[in-house]
């Protein structure tokens, strides 16, 4: 267009208004920012997942592992004591307990050892023959049956004191033959004039075969010193002397001193009969020589 002047007037030609399409910026804006949040919450969701992968599980306490503030008596020392060397690659398998063979046993100390007790050949036996005197049957002489070893002369005392028998004290004047005694521990014994006693075992008595068959006065055994059977005096005569009369007596049980009479007689003439069986006890005084008739 021409103005006055004749100059061709320049008018700018605006572009015709398009309708726009485009979301407004502040659309944009907020769909970046949801964008970048979901984003760092996708990194802070796998932060926290490597984290958890990597933590290790808790172990299980023992009482054997060290604790942060260790105790001496579980933890080992910083310079391991020479009779505990730890190994170097420690293994996986557990130690094997030792067997009870395996474990060496404790030498007894003396304090241990138990007092020996004495064995019967260290205690000392009491003695089976004993002389004239006083003896405690246990302790000076061993308890049994005695006999003196050679037959007495008249004068043979013996007196014993027993509490262990009903009879309590037993006593005899021997005037000749063999006495014998049975003896109990405990018992006291004594004896004068008899000589030396023995121990005899009373299975093997009475069982003489070749037994005498005449005894003087004094006190035998029938069927040991004199043969069992029938005996008699010669004829002794007549006195009224009661201390020369003949007199004799015969008892049995040898385990009580033949306490147990089974005869008792006495003669002032003529002559003297007595029967006597094996395991008697015959004592005579007085009567002279007696003589076995028959067995």
């Amino acid at each position: 267009m021409a103005d006055d002047n004749g100059e061709v007037e320049q008018v700018a030609v605006e572009p015709l208004n398009e309708p726009d399409n485009s979301m407004p910026t502040w659309v944009w804006w907020l769909f970046g920012g949801a964008g970048l949040l979901i984003i760092l919450l996708v990194i802070f969701a796998v932060a926290t997942s490597t984290d958890e992968e990597q933590q290790p599980a808790p172990q299980p306490s023992y009482a054997e592992s060290p604790s942060p503030s260790p105790s001496p008596s579980v933890s080992p020392s910083p310079s391991p004591s020479p009779s505990v060397t730890p190994s170097a690659e420690p293994s996986d398998s557990p130690t094997p307990m030792p067997s009870p063979t395996d474990v060496p046993s404790p030498e007894p100390t003396a304090s241990d050892e138990p007092t020996p007790m004495p064995s019967p050949t260290d205690i000392p036996t009491p003695p089976s023959t004993f002389g004239e005197g006083k003896i405690v049957v246990g302790t000076d002489a061993a308890a049994g049956t005695y006999r003196v070893t050679l037959p007495v002369a008249s004068g043979c005392v013996w007196a014993l004191k027993s509490p262990s028998t009903a009879h309590g004290l037993t006593s005899d004047v021997v005037l000749g033959g063999i006495p014998t005694v049975t003896l109990a521990d405990g018992d006291i014994f004594i004896s004068k004039k008899c000589g030396t006693w023995s121990a005899v075992d009373p299975a093997n008595l009475f069982k003489n075969v070749n037994a005498a068959v005449s005894a003087a006065p004094g006190v035998w055994l029938a069927g040991e010193d004199i043969k069992a059977g029938t005996w008699s005096t010669a004829n002794l005569g007549e006195t009224n002397d009661p201390s020369q009369l003949c007199k004799w007596t015969v008892t049995e049980s040898l385990g009580t001193n033949f306490s147990t009479t089974v005869t008792r007689d006495l003669i002032f003439s003529g002559t003297g009969k007595v029967e006597l069986t094996a395991g008697q006890q015959f004592e005579s005084t007085n009567c002279g020589t007696w003589t076995l008739l028959s067995k």
